[in-house]
């Protein structure tokens, strides 16, 4: 079952037309991603890209294994220097437990376009999910949201770091209060087959002293281990160092980046698109995080840290990048360039805000002298399980019938349960009112034409309280029908939760509480990501 992305809330017009009408965008981008013969002329090209492979291959294998990868994964990493390898790529955050649904469609997507093109293009193609780890707002990291025994929307939240942290999450570790939410988590959700098995992993990814990185790739490694994917943190220093060479470029040139940004998003405004990344004048696009995570402003010759006002000059910076790599790490608009560097990249596979964000792009890459890859829609869900299915086929009601306050819809199947006497005989009253006192104002003019306000005020007021008997009517009957409510409720808390689409709220393990671990099988199984429809995954 699926559902046009255009009819998704809040889809920016951006990402619609390069979904539906990829002809109107194709100049910001670099190759429609539905062309296969665009996958086989980029793969001709990466093979000869003079890439740090030696260096980076032995990094991955020790980074693999300690997120507990198997030899599907360490297959891989050896076809990246044995078959030359081209990099399906995708990455996110490091939140909390896996972060939303959307994380895992991510790696999936990834998973399953490599695998498509290993059967149907020349070449030989890897996944890669690159962890976030630089990134230092903690708050979008630190909580996820379940359904509690009663349906509701629950938030839970990892207080062990200050939220307002500026702080490299990489450099974030996991303190005992872990525990408690994992306890939180089987106190919150019904007993189930799979229930201890899940949460034994659980705790076992997110132990006390593990970096949230760290936790992130184990639980994510532990999902996903036989599809051998290959995760990479990018801020371990080595790695860092072997990127050194585009913070260099963009510290030398001034930042290039900005510049090239600045022109590509005045063409994107003079379309009637906006810009995903709000720009910002005079600074590079890479932090410095000594201690906390601080931009860079340009001034001339001088460099100035902005958080704590230091000044440094081109040498005295290029210095520091040149002894301590990883104090440095790119924005938005540069991670991806650092990620391409390093990999192989034929293809990256991004959400609705990285599309957005990288048609602001193509500049940037022209100006690094690397290919930009081709950008790839993640695939977007929805899972209905059988419950809510029911309650769907009992009101005759679709999943985007849910993507509204849910207090509309209950007033909408409430009103079209009324008597049809009932609703008639509200119209009728109202229509007769408004009729006779028309007829009323005209002869009342005819006496006195200063009454016609009068008049019609008073037609207002005997309207307004008609239309009140109807919305007394309709409470008293939704009151005396709770079920509807509780049914509807239950319904939006599952699809719509917290006014947002299921797979940007909801996280994984209640579903694994459920149905263990083999659901990951099933999913990957069920994504049709040569559709790029919203899908509707029936459980």
């Amino acid at each position: 079952m699926n559902i046009p992305l255009s009819q998704l809330p809040g889809r920016n017009q951006l990402v619609t037309d390069y979904i539906s009408h990829f002809d109107k965008v194709s100049h910001f981008y670099n190759g429609d991603f539905r062309a296969s013969d665009k996958f086989l002329t980029r793969a001709s090209k990466i093979k000869q890209r003079d890439l740090p492979l030696v260096k980076l291959v032995p990094i991955l294998k020790e980074q693999n294994q300690r997120f507990g990868g198997d030899l599907p994964t360490f297959e891989k990493i050896d076809w990246l220097l044995e078959r030359r390898a081209c990099a399906v790529v995708t990455g996110q955050q490091t939140g909390l437990f896996g972060g939303p649904l959307f994380t895992l469609y991510k790696a999936l997507t990834t998973i399953k376009l490599a695998d498509r093109l290993n059967r149907n293009c020349e070449g030989c193609y890897v996944p890669v999910f690159w962890l976030a780890s630089d990134d230092h707002d903690f708050r979008e990291v630190n909580h996820i949201h379940v359904l509690d025994k009663n349906n509701q929307p629950v938030r839970v939240t990892y207080n062990g770091h200050p939220a307002n942290s500026k702080i490299p999450v990489a450099n974030v570790a996991i303190e005992d209060e872990i525990n408690d939410l994992i306890q939180q988590l089987e106190e919150l959700t019904h007993p189930s087959d799979f229930k201890q098995d899940v949460l034994t992993q659980l705790a076992d990814s997110y132990s006390p002293g593990t970096t949230f990185p760290l936790a992130f790739g184990k639980w994510l490694m532990a999902l996903l281990r036989p599809f051998g994917i290959i995760i990479i943190d990018a801020s371990d220093p080595r790695i860092k160092a072997l990127g050194r060479v585009l913070f260099e470029k963009e510290i030398v040139d001034a930042s290039p980046s900005s510049r090239a940004a600045s022109e590509t998003s005045a063409a994107l405004l003079s379309q009637g698109y906006h810009n995903q990344v709000q720009l910002s004048g005079n600074f590079l696009n890479l932090f410095y995080a000594e201690n906390d995570r601080e931009s860079i402003a340009v001034n001339g010759d001088t460099f100035v840290l902005k958080r704590s006002n230091r000044q440094l000059t081109k040498p005295e910076l290029l210095e520091r990048l040149q002894t301590n790599p990883e104090f440095f790490s790119p924005n938005v608009l540069l991670r991806p360039l650092y990620q391409d560097t390093l990999l192989p990249t034929i293809a990256y596979v991004s959400g609705p805000s990285e599309g957005a964000y990288y048609a602001q792009m193509k500049g940037i890459y022209a100006a690094f002298d690397l290919p930009m890859p081709i950008i790839y829609p993640r695939k977007s869900l929805t899972l209905l399980e059988h419950k809510i299915e029911k309650v769907l086929d009992h009101y005759n009601l679709g999943v985007p019938d849910f993507w509204c306050d849910v207090e509309e819809l209950v007033t909408q199947i409430a009103k079209a349960s009324l008597p049809d006497n009932l609703e008639a005989g509200i119209e009728d009253a109202a229509k007769t009112v408004s009729e006779r006192m028309q007829a009323l104002e005209g002869l009342v003019v005819k006496i006195d034409p200063t009454l016609a306000d009068f008049v019609k005020n008073s037609s207002g007021r005997i309207l307004g309280q008609i239309e009140g008997i109807e919305k007394k009517v309709l409470q008293a009957y939704k009151k005396r029908n709770d079920v509807l409510r509780q049914q509807l409720y239950k319904a939006s808390h599952s699809l719509y939760p917290n006014n947002q689409l299921q797979e940007r709220q909801l996280n994984i393990v209640p579903y694994l509480f459920k149905h263990g671990f083999s659901f990951i099988d099933q999913l990957y199984e069920a994504m049709d990501v040569s559709s790029f429809d919203h899908q509707i995954v029936q459980l």
